[in-house]
């Protein structure tokens, strides 16, 4: 596992260091005065960008990402589609099972809410804030490629996606940091198992046809 970590480091050590500045952060700062932080630095361009970089972590697209994946690398777009529902399950659970109580920035600031910046178009929600699933998606989505990919550079490039996925959240009042937080962590850990193990399983077949992708057969 120690020579896993190392073969991909230039994916997980820039993430571990963000991780670990984020953990400070929460430390010296509460919830709301960092997503009042946020919320104050607003453009108009921030606006149209964070509203549609948010869907790379809706479900709808991971899932498409995934079926068209499966055309061309059959295990590639099943890592991608098994790591999504596992987390996606977990996530549900922990929202709507463990931490239910936990309000989203809309409930919990209702009394600032009316001078709040806000995105027009998008809908705020009040409940099972805890964790981000928007961002535990992301992450379990990029956390696939980064380790399939073999480039140095695009392993950190494909760190990018998911940490913008998460401020977008913030961004828009849907969920605290420390929704995000754990999302991001989930979201790596469970892409980690399913594709050591996935690796692990297809190593002891013998069946070509899971050495590529759908095209070949249509």
């Amino acid at each position: 596992m120690k020579l896993f970590f190392y073969r991909h480091r230039f994916y997980f050590l820039p993430f571990m260091i963000i991780w670990a500045a984020l953990s400070f952060l929460q430390l010296l700062f509460t919830q709301n005065y960092i997503i009042l932080h946020v919320n104050h630095f607003w453009s108009p361009f921030a606006d149209v960008f964070f509203k549609w970089i948010t869907f790379v972590g809706d479900g709808a697209f991971i899932l498409i990402v995934g079926l068209l994946t499966i055309l061309y690398s059959y295990r590639l777009g099943m890592k991608i589609i098994v790591s999504y529902a596992i987390t996606g399950i977990f996530v549900q659970f922990l929202k709507r099972m463990v931490f239910a109580e936990i309000y989203r920035p809309p409930k919990v600031l209702s009394a600032l809410l009316p001078k709040l910046h806000k995105v027009e178009g998008v809908d705020l929600h009040y409940f099972n804030s805890f964790p981000s699933g928007h961002t535990t998606a992301a992450f379990a989505l990029f956390t696939i490629l980064a380790l399939e990919c073999k480039s140095p550079v695009l392993k950190v490039l494909l760190l990018l996606p998911p940490l913008l996925v998460a401020y977008s959240r913030m961004y828009l009042l849907a969920h605290f940091l420390g929704d995000v937080y754990l999302g991001a962590f989930l979201g790596i850990s469970f892409s980690v198992i399913v594709y050591f193990y996935l690796n692990q399983f297809w190593q002891s077949q013998s069946n070509p046809r899971l050495g590529g992708g759908l095209m070949k057969y249509l």
